[in-house]
């Protein structure tokens, strides 16, 4: 007979290292200086990035919906982190970029996020770091196929 080992449950440790994740960006980013910026906002504010991005693009890049992340960059625009302007290739499309504030405040987190990962590579050595990034990212890229199946 298997003796079950609940400490080993994938669904725990990533349930476990999720809230872990949702406590450290609430105390080390969120309410530190912008206390309108939440853990939902920050996806989608990394993702836009310094040289921005299409609300279609940004959509497609979380593997969300675009009215997803309108609710989220009008959030963003209301705390003074992102800007919208008119896309100069197609006028119908709107580029989303940093205010000022969001740039200093995308270059605050990179560092706090760098830091975390460099306590991760002294725990559990930089190599087997990297090794558990490739495999998260496996585990992603096999449930993004499962979704695109048919049901």
């Amino acid at each position: 007979m298997e003796t079950e080992n609940s400490q080993r449950f994938t669904i725990k440790l990533i349930y476990l290292l999720k809230r872990f994740m949702d406590d450290w960006n609430e105390k080390k980013l969120c309410r530190v200086h912008y206390p309108g910026f939440n853990h939902a906002h920050l996806p989608v504010f990394m993702s836009i990035g310094q040289n921005g991005i299409s609300n279609n693009e940004l959509a497609e890049k979380l593997n969300v919906t675009k009215q997803a992340t309108s609710k989220i960059i009008k959030e963003l625009e209301e705390i003074n982190m992102v800007r919208s302007e008119k896309s100069a290739a197609d006028a119908r499309s709107v580029i989303l970029h940093y205010t000022p504030d969001g740039e200093k405040y995308y270059h605050y987190i990179k560092t706090q996020i760098y830091q975390l990962e460099d306590q991760y590579k002294k725990l559990v050595g930089a190599k087997n770091y990297e090794i558990a990034i490739d495999v998260l990212l496996k585990l992603v890229e096999f449930h993004e196929k499962q979704s695109c199946l048919p049901a």
